[in-house]
């Protein structure tokens, strides 16, 4: 690495770390922090000096993050620049610099101002109270600072470290003799990571679990004269970068220590106060047929408005995690508009004053532009449209499971819209993505950097990395539920089911049957004197038995509930009582307890599909899984549906993997074909991540996770998705990714 990188990085960040005033967006009221001492005062201006800093890099995260991907494409009115991310430096001039979304000293910026907080952060300071004042912000800032150097890597393949801060040029000589660089192989035994783990956990003295060190940062909200965004969604969770961090590291087989490592720290924040399940809601998107043009449109967008527009507290209800937030006034901060723009939406700002001069207002209205330079691609076109988005049709308590031909997943609709140039004379729609602005309204909260449906996708990707698919295909079915479940009104509702295994490491070739029905299990429970279920193995085995059939009731049912993960072999399960990370018999997540409904969708016909069956649960730990957001809430079992695991996995080993003959359920639960199985899996994931978090910015880490985990096909994989993005295969570039280097954009020599 020459000197003038080293040299180039000084300049911009000017010896110093960023320092906000008081009068900044990102800086919260002072008048909550009553007693702080002028030297804490000063640390924590410069914490949001550190937010302030990443405002500069927010924007990048979504364009280097999708352009990179699959699930977006140039149009004809694409700048050079744009043009030469979204083909990889093909043209030579994706070069760190050539852009402003190429600019590696921004994160460099951010880097040097966490290692100047750290080198002077006083964490012995405390209150009155006696309590610590400034070790929530310092936890944070190694946070922060582990995400910019993920980043990095993520932009540039590998790149010069250093955690002492360059605060002169005898520093900046120490830095470039030492030439010390990370990668995705490195970053994870780095010395930034290891501070995240020192700040994250101590172990108790008093059992074998750990316990959070240090709480998070609520400041409350931030904003002028409106909430822009609350100061708990602008936590960067440790566990969230941590899993991130160690997800990358795992390259396939032999790295199940590395996905085990993940996948404890997914969980670990799933289980805390700002995790918990993805709760059932029933306005997630259902679908209407039109009789007159036979075409099915989703009569439902609460779940994009939900989550990009969302400026709430984050809790177990919530569904955003981590944003950047954006102003509506240049005057009071930073505006976050080039996202709309590339996606063709031209931001107009203003500021309104009181007749009286007392109160100042400023909004963001967005234009359509019709010259826009970023669309949704072909492939991601074709992947909704491939989906079943299923209903139940029939009169009432006859209605059965029914694929809506032609009907997609419903997110499509959430994500795009269609539009028509009239003031031009045009007649054809064109179609925009409005996931940053949805219904064209600017939002406050995007980019997005974690969001809950994102993390449990993640702890898929760990899970079945770590050799269980069957529980990472449960995230998408119906959710990982907890011994704490809803039980339904009737019989009819919920028919009673036998549950098998087939596992030919217990009986080969035949199936295992535990328990006929619950209630003959639950007479045997009883005479063994076990009113509620105290071990593993009791917990395990109630685990895998439907509830269905009369006369037992919420109350009667150890534990309160069961679980209908019936499609997860006993291998599994068996292993799972290994590891914390599969602790789901006994406690379900922490914080999880929201009464709701699960609401089935149905109608007479598929005209109107647009009546609800509610089932009512309380006190439980209910999720949903992913795929139902866009492909119609279902009942927990495996019946009637075509997204059930045995055909799922066919199904991508047959699309993917250029399998002929469908796998026997016997074959896919033997262990000899685990590896199998979970390339299936991986794939369906993968494609998951595409229906749920396109446009986000996690494309390229998601498909950079998926080419490591397949291995030696892992490459051509990658350049095949991405090169076929348009619809057919761009020769050139295709050829240009299967060199993995080229990945990666250039720092300057």
């Amino acid at each position: 690495m020459k000197k003038n990188i080293i040299v180039s990085i000084l300049l911009a960040l000017t010896l110093g770390i960023s320092f906000s005033s008081c009068e900044d967006m990102l800086t919260g009221d002072m008048d909550r922090h009553v007693g702080i001492d002028d030297i804490a005062q000063d640390t924590l201006y410069s914490y949001w000096g550190i937010l302030r800093s990443l405002q500069n890099v927010a924007e990048r995260y979504v364009v280097l993050g999708e352009c990179r991907g699959d699930m977006i494409n140039g149009t004809q009115y694409v700048s050079d620049s744009i043009n030469s991310i979204l083909e990889f430096g093909l043209d030579g001039n994706a070069t760190d610099g050539s852009n402003r979304f190429l600019k590696a000293t921004d994160f460099y910026h951010i880097i040097n101002s966490c290692n100047a907080y750290l080198y002077r952060c006083d964490t012995t300071k405390v209150s009155g109270m006696n309590q610590p004042l400034m070790l929530k912000e310092y936890a944070q800032v190694t946070s922060i600072r582990a995400w910019a150097y993920l980043q990095l890597v993520l932009a540039y393949g590998r790149v010069p470290y250093f955690e002492k801060p360059m605060l002169s040029t005898a520093d900046m000589e120490e830095f470039h003799k030492a030439e010390q660089f990370v990668d995705a192989n490195t970053l994870a035994s780095s010395g930034v990571v290891q501070k995240v783990e020192e700040v994250l956990y101590v172990p108790t003295l008093l059992r074998e679990e750990w316990d959070r060190a240090i709480p998070y940062i609520d400041y409350a909200n931030y904003g002028r004269t409106s909430v822009i965004a609350y100061a708990s969604q602008c936590v960067f969770p440790q566990d969230l970068v941590l899993g991130d961090i160690y997800l990358l590291r795992a390259q396939g087989e032999g790295s199940e220590a590395d996905y085990r490592m993940a996948a404890q720290h997914y969980y670990n924040f799933l289980n805390s106060d700002k995790g918990g399940p993805l709760l059932p809601n029933r306005l997630y998107g259902t679908m209407s047929k039109s009789m007159l043009t036979e075409q099915y449109h989703n009569m439902l967008n609460s779940w994009s408005y939900n989550i990009f527009r969302s400026v709430a507290q984050t809790s177990t209800s919530a569904e955003l995690v981590t944003v950047i937030p954006s102003n509506t006034n240049k005057l009071w901060g930073t505006v976050l508009r080039g996202i709309n723009e590339l996606f063709g939406f031209d931001a107009t700002l203003s500021v309104n004053t009181s007749a009286a001069d007392t109160v100042t207002t400023a909004s963001v209205s967005l234009e359509r532009n019709f010259e826009h330079q970023l669309d949704a691609s072909p492939a991601y076109k074709a992947l909704n449209k491939a989906q079943n988005y299923e209903a139940y049709i029939g009169p009432e308590g006859n209605y059965h499971c029914t694929v809506l031909q032609g009907a997609g997943d419903a997110r499509y609709e959430m994500s795009t819209g269609n539009y028509t140039d009239y003031e031009k004379g045009a007649q054809d729609e064109v179609n925009f993505v409005m996931k940053q602005n949805i219904g064209g309204a600017f939002s406050t909260t995007y980019p997005i950097i974690y969001r809950k449906a994102s993390v449990w996708l993640r702890f898929a990707q760990a899970l079945n990395g770590a050799g269980f698919p069957g529980y990472a295909f449960a995230i998408l079915r119906h959710g990982l539920i907890g011994t704490e479940d809803w039980v339904p009104s009737s019989i009819e509702d919920y028919p009673a089911k036998t549950v098998k295994y087939y596992d030919p490491t217990l009986i080969a070739g035949t199936d295992t049957t535990f328990y006929e029905d619950p209630e003959s299990f639950y007479t045997n429970c009883l005479a063994a004197g076990l009113d509620t279920l105290t071990t593993a193995e009791d917990s395990t085995t109630f685990l895998n038995a439907h509830v269905g059939t009369a006369p037992l009731t919420y109350s009667q049912i150890p534990y309160g509930g069961i679980t209908v993960c019936d499609y997860i072999s006993r291998r599994e399960m068996d292993n799972a009582k290994k590891f914390k990370f599969l602790d789901f018999n006994t406690i379900y997540l922490r914080g999880s307890n929201n009464n709701n409904s699960l609401s089935i969708w149905h109608g007479p016909t598929e005209y109107n599909i647009n009546n609800i069956t509610s089932y009512t649960y309380t006190n439980g730990a209910v999720s949903m899984g992913i795929h139902a957001r866009g492909c119609g809430i279902l009942r927990l079992g495996e019946a009637e549906t075509t997204f059930n695991y045995i055909d799922q996995v066919n199904k991508m080993l047959r699309l993917y993997e250029g399998q002929e003959q469908d796998l026997t359920a016997e074959e896919i639960y033997d262990p000899e074909n685990l590896r199998t199985v979970q390339v299936a899996i991986a794939d369906l994931i993968i494609d998951e991540m595409a229906l749920e978090t396109a446009f986000e910015g996690n494309r390229f880490f998601d498909l950079l996770c998926y080419s490591r985990f397949l291995g030696n096909k892992g490459v051509e994989r990658f350049a095949q998705r991405v090169s076929e993005r348009s619809g057919t295969r761009d020769a050139a570039l295709y050829t240009h990714l299967l060199t993995p280097s080229n990945w990666y954009f250039k720092l300057p020599e």
